[in-house]
């Protein structure tokens, strides 16, 4: 940290999220004093934590009322934990929320309400109707004919694989489902009557444990690209981000260039292409550092 006339600072970029920190002041560590916020972090001791927030909830009007809260999946529907802020117009909280689909609701002096300005609700179990907010992305998985089949799923690391939890719904000559999804790199397969396959519209591949699955990147920030090879019959990319595994991921080959998507958090990765079994650097990327076989390692750098 800068040592300043009115302390001492430091400028840290952060994506939204929560964060447990301490100062370190000549060895000795301590809480921030200006933060009441802290968490007791299991072994004994405690952290100031800070929110970086990427949500506010807003509740027009009810300007006569005493006490505004929010509550939902996200809190585990604690109607006391969430107090909202009067503003001139209405009522406000700012939030953390993890991507994703969450319920929620609104309670004013002890009444539960919907979000008035949202229209998209939900039913739940109970069968109270809750407002719904969508920090995914909708991703629609589709499988063309198969008309004669009777059941048609959608499985993959996104559901720990469960064969008979995503249902797609038969519409016309094929088949379809909406499932929200946060940013990621997800493998996955259709079962169709039972019977696993990979999805004949998607040319991107990944191995997972010997078994070759569809792949696709939601919300992705790279695109790895290889240019010319036109006559290899595979391109895959492989990395720190799979362990190195020899048949990565399967890239698709698009006018003059061999491209896949990704979603990569921020930090350093090492990588290669596999072109029909040859490992090569990326001749387009000109970071590389030396490996331990003398052949080299490509080298990415995603930011925050």
């Amino acid at each position: 940290m800068t040592k300043t006339d009115g302390g001492w600072i430091i400028d840290i970029k952060l994506e939204a999220g929560a964060y447990e920190y301490k100062y370190i002041i000549d060895g000795h560590w301590a809480t921030d004093p200006n933060n009441l916020v802290q968490m007791n972090d299991g072994a004994g001791n405690v952290n100031s934590v800070y929110y970086k927030y990427n949500f506010k909830f807003k509740l027009p009007g009810n300007s006569q009322a005493q006490r505004v809260m929010v509550a939902g999946d996200f809190n585990k529907w604690d109607a006391d934990e969430l107090i909202m802020e009067k503003k001139d117009g209405g009522w406000e909280r700012d939030m953390y929320l993890n991507d994703g689909v969450h319920n929620y609701r609104f309670m004013v002096d002890g009444k539960w309400m919907t979000d008035p300005v949202n229209p998209v609700k939900v039913k739940d179990e109970k069968g109270d109707i809750n407002s719904v907010i969508n920090l995914g992305e909708t991703v629609v998985f589709r499988l063309a004919g198969y008309e004669s089949a009777k059941k048609v799923f959608v499985a993959g690391d996104f559901n720990n694989w469960k064969a008979d939890e995503y249902s797609l719904q038969k519409n016309g000559n094929s088949w379809r489902l909406p499932v929200v999804l946060i940013k990621g790199n997800y493998s996955y397969k259709f079962i169709v009557d039972g019977k696993w396959i990979t999805d004949p519209q998607n040319p991107y591949f990944s191995v997972q444990k010997g078994q070759k699955n569809s792949f696709l990147a939601v919300m992705p920030n790279h695109t790895f690209k290889l240019k010319g090879f036109s006559d290899a019959k595979t391109v895959v990319i492989t990395g720190t981000f799979d362990n190195w595994d020899p048949k990565g991921y399967t890239l698709e080959h698009v006018n003059d260039k061999w491209i896949i998507e990704f979603y990569l958090k921020p930090g350093k990765y090492l990588y290669k292409f596999v072109v029909d079994g040859k490992w090569i650097i990326d001749p387009g990327n000109k970071l590389w550092e030396e490996n331990e076989f003398g052949t080299g390692n490509s080298v990415l750098w995603i930011e925050p």
